[in-house]
């Protein structure tokens, strides 16, 4: 009996036994299981290096086998995670908005800028409507573009095109782009002004040219004929002023064709005042330069400075009445923790309407017509001044009353021997 009871319980050990490596090795399979199922929802880990394979027909084999699919689907997704990451980032740097819808108009993907123009809510919410219009026409297959105009502040010109993406004839959806092309449309317009201006200012004098000569031609009269030649040599010099203005214009613009080095104020100044003196006797105008530090030093172009100080003098001059004074100084100034020198020129002249302040730096533009083209102006003068100011990346401050005066200040680096 004792020994029937021992070989049951032999047996019955052998069968729990049995039952734990049996369980131990579900488990295992289990964890395994698992590890398969949290890394196709992308949050497993890598392969433990090292699991051995197993027969093809134990649960061990399909578990290695579905352990390697998601292994090669997490490296897919990775890599197409990157290359997503890396589009997206090479669109937000595009100077235009670009938005790409599938076939059921839905968003597939779009930069940082659509993102801002499609969101608004200000005048360029007009810009998301247009957008929305246009993908809605390339989604069926017409590809059209239209221009947006906001008043602003400040005025913009947005252009906006819609096409359709198809691959082999079949419909894929349609993608939109958004420019702005403020800068351009405003570049064509000035440029289509100054030719006008130019060909208008041109004109003028060689019309009269060609009117006195005929004249002259008819003429016998010593005196008359004088004068008439007189005139044809100022309308002649009016146009080489013009030319001049127009080369000198182009050089400044070109910033490479500077040359900086360190330039003293006083002298320049004093050179300029010199300049100018016989011109303002002339006018019945004082020119003053009050006592300057000497210790002041520009870090700039010597002849850009005298030629863009220059044009303000001559303007100040020839916009002063009898009498009158212009000034001419220098101070130190500091900014953003840099050392600058600010250059003034101030007269006692017949000042600058307020709605005209902001035009006076176009070319060929001119407060006083009638007085600038009796002095012999070109309208081209503080245009100048502008180009020389940027290129040194300066500012030109201006200050005036009409019937009162102007200030005009120009702000210029220091050399560091001035601080």
């Amino acid at each position: 009996m004792l020994i029937a009871l021992v070989a049951v319980a032999a047996a019955l050990a052998v069968a729990l036994v049995a039952v734990l490596l049996l369980v131990r090795g579900r488990s295992s399979a289990s964890e395994r299981l698992g590890r398969v199922v949290h890394r196709f929802a992308g949050e497993g880990e890598a392969p433990r290096p090292g699991e051995a394979r197993l027969d093809r027909n134990s649960l061990d084999d399909w578990i290695t086998y579905l352990e390697s699919v998601a292994t090669t689907a997490a490296m897919t997704a990775n890599l197409a995670e990157r290359d997503r990451a890396r589009w997206q980032l090479a669109m937000n740097e595009l100077a235009v908005g670009v938005v790409l819808v599938d076939e059921d108009g839905a968003v597939c993907a779009s930069n940082a800028l659509a993102d801002e123009m499609m969101s608004a809510r200000d005048a360029m919410a007009l810009v998301g409507a247009g957008v929305t219009q246009l993908l809605e026409s390339a989604r069926e297959g017409q590809a059209r573009s239209r221009t947006v105009k906001l008043t602003g502040p400040p005025p913009q010109v947005i252009e906006i095109s819609g096409h359709p993406v198809a691959s082999d004839s079949h419909a894929l959806g349609a993608v939109a782009v958004m420019a702005d092309c403020t800068e351009g449309v405003r570049t064509d317009d000035v440029r289509r002004d100054f030719v006008a201006n130019l060909s208008h200012e041109l004109r003028t004098p060689v019309g009269a040219i060609a009117l006195l000569s005929e004249t002259l031609a008819g003429e016998d009269d010593a005196a008359v004929r004088t004068r008439l030649v007189d005139r044809i040599g100022a309308e002649a010099d009016r146009v080489r002023h013009i030319i001049d203005d127009l080369l000198e214009l182009s050089r400044v613009e070109l910033e490479g064709s500077m040359r900086q080095e360190p330039v003293p104020v006083v002298p320049l100044l004093g050179e300029v005042a010199h300049q100018y003196s016989e011109h303002a006797r002339t006018n019945d105008v004082s020119l003053l330069s009050p006592d300057v530090d000497e210790q002041l030093v520009l870090h700039a172009d010597r002849g850009q400075l005298l030629r863009a100080v220059g044009n303000l003098v001559d303007n100040a001059i020839k916009y002063s009445d009898p009498g009158s004074e212009v000034r001419l100084s220098a101070a130190p100034s500091s900014r953003e923790e840099q050392v600058w020198v600010d250059v003034v020129v101030a007269d006692d002249g017949i000042g600058i309407p307020a709605d005209e302040t902001e035009r006076v730096f176009e070319r060929f533009y001119r407060v006083d017509k009638a007085r600038a083209r009796a002095t012999g102006g070109t309208g081209l003068g503080l245009s100048i001044v502008r180009h020389v100011v940027m290129n040194h990346g300066g500012e030109v401050m201006l200050h005036t009353r009409e019937g009162v005066g102007t200030t005009f200040t120009l702000r210029l680096p220091a050399c560091q021997a001035s601080t």
